[in-house]
């Protein structure tokens, strides 16, 4: 297999926009500002900014393993550096990790759903109706997900006019002092804010369904734009609505946030905002899924209606399991001790090592 798979299963790179941008937005959006302010106050949102830009650079240390990669993704750059058995382990760990990655989102999201709307119904029940409908959208392959990708963007995104709404009650004064908090409190808002951008990671998996995937790098660069910018202007707002003490408090700010929305013809509209957000979780679920079929596809070489029915019946286990929000939670902080591994350690590794093995080579052929 080359770099780019068959073209009746590739999209084009500006897809890769909505991929990006679909698969980082999730239940995180929701309640992310409660978490980061207590860190560098608020000046937290100097920590959002930050993340976002180092997402950048990730996306140029994904791109130059990828183009060093036989088959255009990360399961044979696996393999070429350290063989088919040691690869195929590592494949496997990259499984686990977006498989855990789909358990948060989908736990985060039921728990929202059990809080607000369903109280009585078992978790359960709830997981198993949006595990068919993700099932059924991954089944219908790469260029049905990349479609979803493209309507959880854009549907969604009429509800950024809602925004403005908590801005007739902005006290702007909040956001000052500006620059008053120490490395470390800056640090501590960092780290909460890394899981709202996780997702791009999954480019290492479906690269080759892009085509001319080599000159699509700029697309994934203005979605990781979009997404730092969206989530800047809603640290922002929320910050100049809530105080400190109130945002400390509240588990989901941006859905309080709702609650203010008043239509002559809707009364809860904050309602709508939940039951929109299910097109807001369906995508980073539905790529990570289909990434994980790819997985033992190409490693396994399982048949990809087994390993998506494995991989369906382990996310609906797991996230039975999980309780409550203090779960939830808990879950998150090792999430994100694998992603910040994964992404600013093992990656970087990933890069200089490729880089030394082909100096290697290029001197070796010189050599004869």
């Amino acid at each position: 297999m080359s770099q780019q798979a068959n073209e009746n299963l590739t999209v084009s790179p500006f897809f890769l926009f909505f991929l990006i941008h679909g698969t980082q937005t999730g239940v995180g959006l929701l309640g992310f500002q409660s978490l980061i302010i207590k860190g560098a106050g608020q000046d937290a949102w100097i920590s959002v900014a930050l993340v976002g830009f180092s997402f950048h650079l990730v996306a140029f240390l994904m791109y130059s393993l990828l183009k060093n990669s036989k088959n255009g993704d990360i399961m044979s750059l696996h393999q070429q550096l350290f063989g088919r058995f040691f690869g195929s382990i590592l494949n496997i760990f990259f499984y686990g990790y977006i498989n855990f990655f789909v358990v948060i989102v989908l736990s985060s999201y039921l728990e929202v759903l059990k809080t607000w709307v369903f109280p009585n119904i078992p978790i359960w029940v709830l997981s198993l109706i949006i595990l068919s409908v993700i099932t059924n959208i991954v089944l219908g392959g790469f260029r049905v997900v990349t479609g979803i990708c493209f309507w959880g963007v854009i549907l969604p995104t009429l509800l950024l006019s809602t925004l403005f709404f908590p801005l007739k009650s902005a006290y702007w004064t909040n956001l000052l002092p500006v620059f008053n908090h120490t490395f470390h409190e800056f640090f501590i808002s960092a780290k909460e804010s890394l899981m709202i951008y996780l997702g791009p990671e999954l480019l290492l998996i479906y690269f080759p369904f892009i085509k001319n995937n080599k000159r699509s790098q700029k697309w994934v660069h203005i979605g990781l734009g979009y997404s730092t910018i969206l989530y800047l202007v809603i640290t922002i707002i929320t910050f100049v609505y809530y105080s400190k003490g109130q945002l400390e408090e509240t588990v989901w700010p941006t859905l309080i946030m709702s609650k203010i929305i008043r239509f002559p013809f809707i009364e809860r509209f904050e309602y709508i905002f939940i039951f929109t957000w299910f097109l807001v979780i369906l995508p980073p679920c539905c790529v990570a899924l289909w990434g994980g079929v790819r997985i033992l596809k190409e490693s396994l070489r399982i048949k990809p209606r087994i390993s998506l029915w494995v991989s369906i019946i382990i996310i609906q286990i797991s996230v039975f399991l999980i309780k409550n929000n203090l779960s939830i939670e808990k879950m998150e902080k090792y999430l994100f001790l694998l992603s910040s591994c994964f992404l600013y350690i093992y990656l970087p590794i990933l890069f200089i090592l490729t880089n030394i093995i082909r100096n290697r080579k290029n001197n070796n052929l010189k050599l004869n």
